[in-house]
C-alpha cells in the first residue's frame, strides 16, 4: 500500500487515520481458496469423513480395552458411516434431479423454439406481462383441442392442445393443418357456442370450419388467443404494432353478445360530432360577419348622411350669401329664408337620426338571431358531447360487466345451478338533466328474474363463485347442496316488487297558470314504453277554490314572486301495464324539496289498468325564485308492481321477501309509506269525486 503522510499540524487527523489504516492493512492475511460448488464441496467433505471413519474401524484400539467396548465403538463408527453414506446418496440424488430438470428445461426450450416455427396460437391477457406466454402449435394433420382427462376420465385420450378453464369441453374443437393452411372447426354445437373467431361464433355442423388467418383472434370459453402464422410474422410484432390486443378481442366479443356499439355506430357518432362542431363554427363565423357588416353599414350610412348634411349646409350658405347680396335691403325676406333653411336642416337631422335608429335595430335583430342560432348549435354540441361521454361510460361498464356475466353463467353451468345472468342497461331519468345509463346484472332462475346486482356486487359474487368452483373441484358437487344461504354466491332475497317505469309531467304550464291534463308515457328502465299514467296538474285560486280568477292571472312568471300559489296534483289512473308486473301497483313521487318520496296507496290485486284517484293540494307561500326554477322542470312519478312469478319463488324458498308478503307488509324493497315532512303544507288524499279542501298557512 502506498500512502502519504504530513508532519503539518493541520493534517494531523488525516495522517493519524492513514497510519491506523496501514496498521490494520499489514495484519491482513490472504489465503488461497479453490473455487468450488458448495454442493460439490459438501460431497467431498462427506467422502473424506467417511474414509476417516473406515480407517478408524480398521485400527485396533490401544490400551487393552475390553471386547464389549470395542464392539460398541465399532457399532458407533458403522452407524456414523451409514449416516454419512445416506447423506452422500441424498446429495448425489439432488444433483441428479437438478441435472434432469436442466435437461428438461433445455428440451422445453427446444420444443418452444420448434413450436414457434409452426402455425400456433398465443394467449392474450388483460395484463400485458402475461400476454404471449403460452403457445400451442398445430403440427401437420389434425390437432384436437379440449380439456385434459380429469378424475374418472382415465380412459379418454388427452388432446394435442390441452386447455383449462371455464367453458372448455373435453372435445372442444380441432384444427386441420394442411401445408400451413389451418382450418378450425367445433366438435359440437355446445362447444361452438363457446368458440369465436374475430368475435363471430362457429357452426357446430360437421364438416364446417373457419380458415384461420394471421392475426385472427380465437376464443375458447373464457380464454382468448391470437393465431400466428410464422410465414407472415410473429406474435410480438402483432402486439407491438397494435394490430392485436386483448381489449380489441374483448370488444369484438361484446359486440357479438350484444349491448356494445359497433364500429359503424361509433364512426357515425364521431361524424355527427364533427358536423355539429362545424355548424357551431359556421354559426359563430356568420355572427361575427354579420356584426362586421352591420358596423360597416352603420358607418357607410353615417358617412352618407354626413356628406349630404355638409353639402346641403354649403348650398344653403351659398344661397344665403347670394340672396343677402341681391336682397340687401329686404331684411324680412332674408329672415324668412333663414328660418326655412333652419327647418330644412332640422328635418334632415331628424331623418338622419331615424334612419340611423332603423339601421341599429336591424343590426341588433340580426345579431340576436345569430346569437340564438349560435346558442342552439352550442346546446346541440353540448348534448352530443354529453351523449358521447355517456356512451363512453356505458362502453366501459359493458367491457367490465359482459365478461363477468359470461364467466358467472359458465360457473353456474359447472355447478349444475338453474341460474342465468343477463346484462341490463338502466336508463335513470332526471327531472333536470338528460339522465344517465348504467349497467346491472339481472339474475334469473328458470327464466324468472329474481334480483339485480350492481357492477360492484357482480364482481364480488364472481369471486365467491370462483372459490366455490375450486372447492367443488376438490371436494365434489356435494358442497353446493350444503351451502348456507349467506355463503351461496347466487342467493339473495328475491325482489318481489319491481320498478315498472318512470313517468314525467312538465310543470312549465304552471308559470302561466295553465292546466295540464296529460297521459304521460311510463318508460321502463330499459327505455321501452311500459304503459301510460293519467295525471292532472292544475293551478287553483289562492284561496284553494277551483279555477284561477282573472285578477290572479299573470303575463310574466316573475309577477308570481312573493305571492301565494296553490297547485292540485291528481294521479288518476294507469293503463296498459305489463301483465307480469301488474300486481298491487303503486306510485310514488317527490315534489319540490321532498327528501322522502310521497306514496300513493297500492291498488290491491291484479290489474293492468289500476285506478288511483289520488289528489294532493300543495301550497307555496310565498313563491320564491327557487320555486319558479323548479316549475321549469318535470314532476317524476315512479310506478311499482309485484312480479307474480318471483313472488311464487320467494314463497317456495322461504326468503325474507316471502315472510314480508305473508305478513302483509308493504315494505318489500325498503319502500315503506310514511308522511314526508315539508316546509310547506300539503293537503292529503281526497276520496274519488271529492274536491280538495282549501289550504291555509304555508311557508316557502
Amino acid at each position: 500500500m502506498i500512502c502519504a503522510i504530513s508532519p503539518a499540524s493541520s493534517n494531523y487527523e488525516e495522517t493519524l487515520s492513514t497510519l491506523r489504516y496501514a496498521d490494520r492493512a499489514k495484519r491482513i492475511k490472504n489465503s488461497a481458496v479453490i473455487n468450488e460448488n458448495p454442493q460439490d464441496k459438501l460431497i467431498r467433505q462427506l467422502r473424506e469423513e467417511n474414509a476417516k471413519l473406515k480407517e478408524m474401524i480398521g485400527e485396533v484400539p490401544a490400551g487393552g480395552a475390553s471386547d464389549d467396548q470395542s464392539a460398541e465403538a465399532l457399532q458407533e463408527k458403522q452407524a456414523e458411516i451409514a449416516a454419512l453414506e445416506d447423506a452422500l446418496k441424498e446429495m448425489q440424488k439432488s444433483f441428479s434431479d437438478k441435472m434432469a430438470e436442466a435437461q428438461k428445461a433445455a428440451h422445453k426450450r427446444e420444443k418452444e423454439k420448434e413450436n414457434l416455427s409452426l402455425p400456433h396460437i398465443a394467449n392474450l391477457n388483460e395484463d400485458d406481462l402475461l400476454t404471449n406466454k403460452l403457445c400451442f402449435a398445430f403440427r401437420e394433420g389434425r390437432s384436437r383441442i379440449g380439456r385434459g382427462p380429469g378424475p374418472g376420465e382415465e380412459g379418454r385420450a388427452a388432446p394435442e392442445v390441452a386447455l383449462a378453464g371455464l367453458g372448455i369441453h373435453g372435445e372442444h374443437a380441432a384444427v386441420a393443418n394442411a401445408g400451413g393452411r389451418c382450418v378450425l372447426s367445433a366438435a359440437s354445437k355446445e362447444a361452438a357456442a363457446a368458440t369465436f373467431v374475430n368475435g363471430t361464433g362457429l357452426s357446430g355442423d360437421a364438416g364446417e370450419g373457419v380458415t384461420l388467418a394471421h392475426g385472427d383472434r380465437v376464443t375458447f370459453g373464457q380464454s382468448i388467443f391470437v393465431f400466428v402464422n410464422p410465414a407472415e410474422g410473429k406474435a410480438a410484432d402483432l402486439l407491438a404494432t397494435g394490430k392485436v390486443s386483448y381489449s380489441m378481442a374483448r370488444k369484438e366479443l361484446n359486440e357479438q353478445l350484444g349491448g356494445m356499439p359497433s364500429e359503424e355506430e361509433l364512426r357515425a357518432s364521431r361524424e355527427m360530432a364533427e358536423e355539429l362542431e362545424r355548424r357551431a363554427r359556421e354559426a359563430e363565423e356568420a355572427k361575427n360577419q354579420a356584426e362586421r357588416e352591420a358596423e360597416e353599414l352603420l358607418r357607410a350610412r353615417e358617412d352618407e348622411f354626413r356628406q349630404q348634411m355638409e353639402q346641403r349646409q354649403k348650398d344653403w350658405e351659398q344661397q344665403l350669401q347670394e340672396k343677402a347680396q341681391a336682397q340687401a335691403n329686404d331684411q324680412a325676406a332674408a329672415a324668412e329664408q333663414a328660418r326655412s333653411h333652419a327647418q330644412d336642416l332640422e328635418r334632415l337631422q331628424q331623418e338622419f337620426a331615424e334612419r340611423q335608429q332603423q339601421a341599429e335595430q336591424a343590426a341588433m335583430q340580426r345579431i340576436e338571431e345569430l346569437e340564438k342560432q349560435s346558442k342552439k348549435a352550442a346546446a346541440e354540441e353540448e348534448d352530443h358531447r354529453q351523449l358521447e361521454l355517456s356512451m363512453q361510460r356505458l362502453e366501459e361498464q359493458l367491457m367490465v360487466a359482459m365478461p363477468l356475466v359470461k364467466e358467472a353463467n359458465l360457473i353456474a353451468a359447472e355447478l349444475k345451478r338453474p341460474h342465468r345472468l343477463e346484462t341490463k342497461m338502466h336508463c335513470e331519468l332526471s327531472n333536470r338533466t338528460r339522465g344517465s345509463v348504467n349497467v346491472t346484472a339481472a339474475v334469473l332462475k328458470d327464466g324468472v328474474q329474481l334480483f339485480e346486482w350492481s357492477l360492484e356486487t357482480l364482481e364480488n359474487r364472481v369471486f365467491m363463485m370462483r372459490d366455490l368452483l375450486q372447492r367443488c373441484d376438490e371436494e365434489g358437487l356435494e358442497v353446493v347442496s350444503k351451502l348456507a344461504p349467506e355463503d351461496d354466491p347466487l342467493w339473495d332475497p328475491v325482489e318481489v316488487e319491481r320498478l315498472i317505469g318512470v313517468s314525467q309531467v312538465l310543470l312549465e304550464g304552471l308559470l302561466l297558470q295553465v292546466d295540464n291534463h296529460v297521459d304521460a308515457r311510463i318508460l321502463s328502465t330499459e327505455g321501452h314504453q311500459a304503459g301510460t299514467l293519467r295525471v292532472e296538474v292544475v293551478p287553483l285560486a289562492r284561496d284553494g277554490s277551483e279555477g284561477v280568477p282573472d285578477e290572479e292571472i299573470v303575463d310574466e312568471p316573475e309577477e308570481l314572486l312573493g305571492t301565494r300559489m296553490t297547485i292540485l296534483v291528481h294521479v288518476v289512473s294507469a293503463s296498459d301495464l305489463p301483465e307480469a308486473l301488474a300486481n298491487d301497483v303503486r306510485v310514488e313521487y317527490n315534489y319540490f324539496i321532498d327528501e322522502k318520496p310521497r306514496h300513493i296507496p297500492a291498488v290491491q290485486g291484479h290489474s293492468c289498468n289500476p285506478v288511483f284517484s289520488h289528489k294532493q293540494v300543495f301550497v307555496q307561500d310565498p313563491v320564491t325564485s327557487r320555486f319558479l326554477e323548479y316549475l321549469q322542470t318535470r314532476l317524476m312519478f315512479r310506478v311499482y308492481g309485484r312480479d307474480s312469478a318471483a313472488q311464487e319463488i320467494a314463497r317456495t324458498q322461504g326468503s325474507p321477501s316471502a315472510r314480508l308478503l305473508e305478513a302483509g307488509s308493504p315494505k318489500v324493497r325498503g319502500h315503506e309509506p310514511e308522511a314526508s315532512p315539508s316546509p310547506w303544507r300539503a293537503e292529503s288524499t281526497a276520496p274519488p269525486d271529492a274536491s280538495p279542501a282549501p289550504d291555509h298557512a304555508a311557508q316557502g
